[in-house]
């Protein structure tokens, strides 16, 4: 893409006026108040809907048992027959034993004389019932867990082909993920029953959570299927007594919201048989010795339910064959009957769905889009990046010119007497003939001033300017004042050249119009710990591919003031650094490309800096990079996607864009969608995302390190390098957010020096010609 023809006086928004700045406060006094008030019309929204979407649907002429009566029953003993299960308060009346509904208070049942007997000593009782009375010698074949999309479906092939009704026991989660499987079980003529939305253990969670399991679970299925099944089977219960007795506070409630809960008589326990925790042959039930069986299956839950297809094909033709007779369990149980219907679903049955869609169909989906995208575009810009950086690694050895320019140093400094020296020490002994190094003190309140009038007094190339404190850029401005050559190496107060590297940048002015050369900033102190080690590789990561490729393109987007060369007379004409942002550097290097001058990179120009060695150091810092960056995009947003500005318009900067908007707009999607998998799914879904982004990183890493020819060591934090990434971005975007939004205005906020250098690395930087610490 071509380079836009030069101009001298291009107008910028906002200049002289810090981006985002509010010093009244107004603005946000008034957004903190549409904040508040949004918010608070949220969860006045959110609590209406939640009551409504959460209050038990009530069947036709019947009142709804609700409250939060809680009962104590102990462990009560079990007695009676059938595949249903309740809690009954035990009443001896005249030498009989009832069964009464603990929570509506009616009679439900006359015990038998040995069941009376058995409960003798109970308060409470669980009993088991639900056939019609005449026993039939039916078999109904129920299962759990689904709809899966798999299996689901071929079962229903299985047994529409042998024309066998079944019962399925469906999760309110799968029913939103598979509507049009839902709808065929209907069609087909199979009964539906509700076995919670999430799968949860009912009996260890609160009673919110079973209601909200439950009510949701029926409304979803009422919004979908036009169909109502008003009992429940609790998700892992058993059909021995003591599992029964550990089930009683998971029945208790379900009885107390209206729902009568059902059980089985015979469970093979096919999810084991799958699973490989048990061998051999699913067993059949005891089919002629038992006349009405209901049969607990699964159809989904599991990886593998080929087994469970063909035990079902087995069963049907042995127990056709011993006399039985396939049913659903409402066509054996007049309960069940009087509990499963047709419906007219309600606004509030598909608020349900939809909020169940949004909780569970959604975060999937979502997640597979940005994973897609998010692979895509680092593979695919990431890819581009690496093909362009090593292009321009063959060629740009030849755009470089012999010439040597006068050229003079300057360094802005604010309480700098520990790193001055040791700073103009490397700057005096470089090998490029260095006229003159101006340090500009900016109201340093420590001895900065008598450290460098030390060095002055022993080389009378270094001049000392002083002022009041006025920023990092007003001490710019005064040095570039100051200084008559025609060009200026700026480095920071703690920056240490290698000999090389002001010849290796004034190399790069090959071409009048280049305006600006970015050198390379290494970290001189990674060896400190994590924090820096993970920076000593982000440098070399962002430089070596990502700035490389840039400049292949003259799309170079920031310059860093830490180790940068610029031609005076350019920086004079884009009116010098500016107030305006606190990335002054991006700030002048857009407006360096706004008036026409290209920006080069000198990968040989190699400079260590010192890294905020602690958590709190490093995101003080970036947050001051963070939103520099924006402010300078933001200030400059009419070059975006502006043919005239090449490369720099039509990609890197829409890119920089981008790179802020996704995080900021779905990050907490990711968050929430990341919980989700970790609960439903566990860990090793999310590790294989994490390993994908890494390999990804790694491969670009690896080119990187090849490029600048750093220590192949640094790879060996790759591993580690998206974990600290990711949360760090996210933080960062979201406090410069804050910070635009609220319009304060940040200072200088300059990293506390230490001193610290790793000495060989300093060692190898001060060698002539070493470009390798």
């Amino acid at each position: 893409m071509g380079r836009h023809t030069p101009a001298r006086h291009l107008p910028v928004p906002g200049h002289g006026a810090a981006v985002f700045a509010n010093p009244s406060g107004r603005r946000w006094r008034r957004l903190r108040a549409v904040l508040l008030g949004s918010a608070a019309a949220l969860v006045a929204a959110a609590a209406v809907l939640l009551t409504n979407v959460l209050s038990v649907p009530a069947l036709a002429g019947e009142p709804v048992p609700d409250g939060p009566t809680v009962l104590e029953v102990g462990a009560p003993p079990v007695v009676g027959e059938g595949p249903l299960v309740r809690v009954v308060r035990l009443l001896r009346v005249g030498g009989v034993t009832y069964g009464q509904d603990p929570f509506a208070g009616q009679v439900v049942a006359a015990l038998s004389g040995p069941d009376a007997a058995e409960t003798a000593r109970s308060e409470y009782a669980l009993q088991r019932h639900g056939y019609d009375q005449t026993p039939q010698r039916t078999i109904s074949l129920t299962f759990d867990d689904g709809p899966h999309p798999v299996y689901t479906p071929r079962l229903l092939d299985l047994l529409s082909a042998h024309g066998v009704p079944a019962t399925f026991f469906v999760t309110g989660d799968q029913m939103v993920r598979h509507p049009e499987i839902m709808r065929r079980i209907v069609r087909e003529g199979h009964a539906l029953g509700n076995h919670s939305l999430t799968h949860i253990d009912v009996n260890t969670s609160t009673a919110f959570r079973e209601r909200a399991e439950i009510v949701m679970t029926d409304r979803i299925m009422r919004a979908g299927t036009g169909r109502y099944a008003s009992y429940f089977r609790l998700p892992y219960e058993g059909d021995d007594e003591q599992s029964m007795r550990d089930d009683a506070p998971g029945i208790l409630r379900a009885q107390q919201l209206g729902y009568t809960v059902v059980s089985h008589d015979f469970d093979p326990h096919d999810w084991a048989y799958a699973s490989g925790e048990r061998a051999g042959d699913i067993p059949l039930p005891p089919l002629g010795r038992q006349d009405d069986i209901t049969v607990l299956l699964h159809d989904a839950g599991g990886s593998d339910r080929s087994m469970t297809l063909a035990y079902v094909e087995r069963l049907v033709g042995q127990a056709r064959a011993a006399g039985y007779t396939f049913t659903s369990m409402p066509q054996v149980s007049a309960d069940l009957r009087a509990r499963t219907g047709e419906a007219r679903p309600t606004a509030w049955d598909h608020a349900a769905a939809s909020l169940a869609t949004v909780l569970f169909v959604w975060p999937d989906s979502l997640l597979s889009v940005l994973f897609v995208v998010a692979v895509a575009t680092m593979l695919g810009l990431g890819l581009l990046n690496t093909v362009l950086a090593l292009v321009r690694a063959r060629t740009a050895g030849r755009r470089t010119t012999s010439e040597r320019p006068p050229v003079a140093v300057l360094i802005a400094a604010y309480n700098e007497e520990l790193v001055i020296a040791r700073t103009l020490g490397t700057v005096l002994a470089s090998q490029y003939p260095v006229e003159q190094v101006v340090v500009v003190d900016d109201g340093s309140s420590d001895a900065t001033a008598d450290q460098v009038l030390e060095v002055a007094a022993r080389d009378p190339r270094v001049r000392l300017v002083r002022q009041p404190n006025g920023g990092k850029w007003a001490a710019l401005n005064r040095g570039l004042r100051a200084i008559p050559q025609p060009f200026v190496v700026t480095i920071d107060a703690d920056t240490l050249l290698a000999p090389t590297a002001v010849g290796a940048l004034m190399a790069r002015f090959h071409r009048p119009d280049v305006g600006a050369v970015a050198g390379v900033v290494k970290v001189g102190n990674h060896a400190r710990n994590l924090v820096t080690r993970w920076q000593a590789l982000e440098y070399v990561t962002q430089i070596g591919v990502d700035r490389a490729a840039a400049a292949l393109l003259d799309a170079v987007m920031v310059v860093p003031g830490a180790c940068a060369a610029w031609r005076t007379d350019a920086v004079l004409e884009a009116g010098g650094y500016s107030d305006a942002t606190l990335a002054e550097d991006c700030d002048l290097t857009l407006m360096l490309h706004r008036h026409g001058w290209r920006v080069e990179q000198a990968d040989d120009a190699v400079a260590l800096t010192e890294a905020p060695e602690t958590v709190d150091a490093l995101l003080r810092q970036r947050v001051r990079w963070v939103y520099g960056t924006l402010q300078a995009v933001w200030r400059h947003r009419d070059m975006v996607l502006r043919p005239r500005y090449g490369w720099l318009g039509m990609l890197t900067m829409p890119m920089t864009v981008l790179t802020v908007l996704m995080p900021m707009v779905f990050t907490p999607f990711v968050a929430v969608v990341l919980v989700q998998m970790l609960a439903e799914q566990g860990p090793l879904p999310v590790l294989g995302y994490f390993a994908a982004f890494s390999l990804v990183y790694g491969l670009l890493a690896v080119v990187a390190v090849g490029l600048l020819r750093e220590r192949p060591a640094h790879l060996l934090m790759v591993p580690l390098y998206r974990l600290i990434y990711e949360p760090l971005r996210a933080y960062l975007l979201y406090a410069s957010l804050g910070t635009a939004l609220r319009g304060v205005r940040l200072g200088w906020n300059k990293l506390a020096r230490t001193a610290n250098m790793d000495e060989p690395v300093v060692a190898a930087v001060a060698r002539p010609g070493a470009v390798r610490p």
